[in-house]
């Protein structure tokens, strides 16, 4: 995985959202917000699902969380100390790039929270030494692959799904 350094350089931030409510983006802290994530995904909208994710069933959940958790880093966005928020980079077999996956609970969505969480997500990706990063998401979910895009990532596969990267390098 990346560097310890990027992790110890990694500070809470508060940020107001479009409406101007104010939420935290900090690291994800598996001892402490385990339940709060999966609190979050097992109230998750099934319709809102993108490529199977989140799963449906608790221990599907419970197994989700813990392998990311457990391969990879994370932030979280919480209000009131509910999770809004959560992004995950896993780094791909050869630790040069990382594969991303984002949610943003239906309620705190359409208000930036999933651009802030990228944004961060982004940069510390780059401290890190990462080459970029790569997601997959469906061809029909215009609004994320806006955002995508306006953060800097390009269509590299656009068939069945979109297949997007950013790359990370300097220069490039």
């Amino acid at each position: 995985m990346g560097s310890c350094a990027a992790v110890e350089e990694f500070s809470e931030v508060r940020v107001t959202d479009r409406k101007g409510e104010e939420y935290i983006i900090r690291l994800y802290d598996h001892t402490k917000d385990r339940e709060k994530v999966i609190e979050m995904y097992e109230t998750f909208n099934p319709e809102l699902r993108c490529l199977g994710l989140p799963p449906t069933t608790r221990k599907g959940i419970e197994n989700w969380i813990d392998y990311l958790a457990s391969s990879g880093f994370g932030l979280v966005a919480e209000r009131d100390g509910r999770i809004i928020g959560h992004v995950v980079i896993v780094p791909t077999e050869d630790k040069k790039n990382v594969d991303v996956t984002i949610f943003v609970h239906q309620d705190a969505q359409n208000r930036g929270v999933g651009q802030e969480l990228m944004k961060r997500i982004i940069e510390y990706a780059k401290k890190a030494g990462y080459r970029g990063i790569m997601l997959v998401t469906e061809r029909t979910n215009a609004r994320a692959i806006h955002v995508y895009r306006k953060l800097g990532f390009e269509v590299v596969d656009p068939y069945f799904e979109y297949d997007m990267y950013l790359d990370l390098r300097d220069g490039k």
